[in-house]
C-alpha cells in the first residue's frame, strides 16, 4: 500500500515538473517578444516627447524623419503582436520562420530609420553603406528586421554621446555579412558567445560587464540560426564592438 502511494506521489511530481517546464518555455518566449517591442516603443516615446514639449516642427527634415520612424515603429509593434497570436493559436512556443529569397537592403534601411530617433536623442550618428552588387540572401524579412532592430538599439545603449554606429555589408563566396559596429568601449575580456546565451548576461551583470538587456541577443541568435545563418560578436580593429549576422548568399 505504501509502495502504491509512493508511485502516485512520483507520478504527480513528474506531471508538476513537466507543467513547470512548459510554463518556463512560454515565459521565455513572451519575454523575448516583450523585449522585442521595446525598440519600436522607444521611437514612439521620443516622438510623443517632442509633441508634449511643443517642439515638433514638420518643416524640420529631422522631425519629419522622426514621424516616418514612428509609423515604421507602429507597423513593427503590430507585426510582433500578430506573431505572438500566431504562435499562441498554434499551441506551441517558438519563433515562426518563413524563409524567402530577398534583397535585404530596404530592410536594413528601414531598421536604421527606426533607430534614428533614439540615436538623435543620444547625439549618436547612424550610417549605412552597401557596396554588394548581387545582394540576395535567404532569410525571413520580419525576423531579419527584428534582429536588426535589436542590434541597433543594443548599439545605441553602448555608444557614448557624439559617437557613431555604422551598418555595412560584406560578401564572401557563399554568404553575406551584415555588420553593426558601434564606437563604444568594445567587448574587452567578455567572451563573445556569452552575449548570446539565454540568461548568460546575468553573469556579466554580476561582474559589472553587462552589455545587453533581457533576452534580446538570445533571440537574435535563435532567429539567425532559424534562417540558416549565424550571429557573432567581436571587438573591431578600429575600436568599439561589432556584431555580425551571417546569411546564406543566393546567386542570380
Amino acid at each position: 500500500m505504501t509502495l502504491v502511494k509512493e508511485k502516485q506521489l512520483i507520478a504527480i511530481t513528474n506531471k508538476e515538473q513537466v507543467a513547470q517546464e512548459e510554463i518556463d518555455v512560454w515565459l521565455d518566449f513572451f519575454s523575448i517578444f516583450i523585449h522585442d517591442i521595446e525598440s519600436p516603443l522607444a521611437s514612439l516615446k521620443y516622438l510623443v516627447k517632442l509633441v508634449e514639449e511643443g517642439k515638433l516642427n514638420t518643416a524640420n527634415r529631422l522631425h519629419r524623419d522622426m514621424v516616418r520612424s514612428a509609423k515604421i515603429a507602429l507597423d513593427r509593434a503590430e507585426s510582433i503582436l500578430y506573431d505572438i497570436m500566431a504562435v499562441a493559436r498554434a499551441g506551441k512556443a517558438g519563433i515562426p520562420v518563413a524563409l524567402e529569397i530577398l534583397n535585404p537592403e530596404s530592410i536594413i534601411e528601414e531598421a536604421v530609420a527606426l533607430a534614428e530617433g533614439s540615436a538623435w536623442e543620444h547625439k549618436i550618428k547612424i550610417s549605412y553603406s552597401n557596396e554588394i552588387e548581387q545582394f540576395r540572401v535567404k532569410a525571413d524579412p520580419k525576423l531579419l528586421k527584428r534582429v536588426l532592430d535589436n542590434l541597433l538599439f543594443n548599439a545605441i545603449r553602448h555608444t557614448p554621446s557624439d559617437g557613431f554606429i555604422k551598418v555595412y555589408t560584406e560578401a564572401e563566396e557563399t554568404c553575406i555579412f551584415i555588420h553593426v559596429k558601434d564606437s563604444g568601449p568594445g567587448l574587452g575580456d567578455i567572451e563573445p558567445d556569452k552575449l548570446f546565451e539565454k540568461y548568460g548576461q546575468i553573469e556579466l551583470r554580476t561582474r559589472g560587464k553587462h552589455r545587453g538587456v533581457g533576452l534580446g541577443l538570445y533571440f537574435c541568435k535563435l532567429a539567425a540560426v532559424g534562417m540558416g545563418g549565424t550571429i557573432m560578436a567581436d571587438d573591431h580593429p578600429d575600436g568599439g564592438a561589432v556584431i555580425s549576422i551571417k546569411l546564406n548568399k543566393v546567386e542570380g
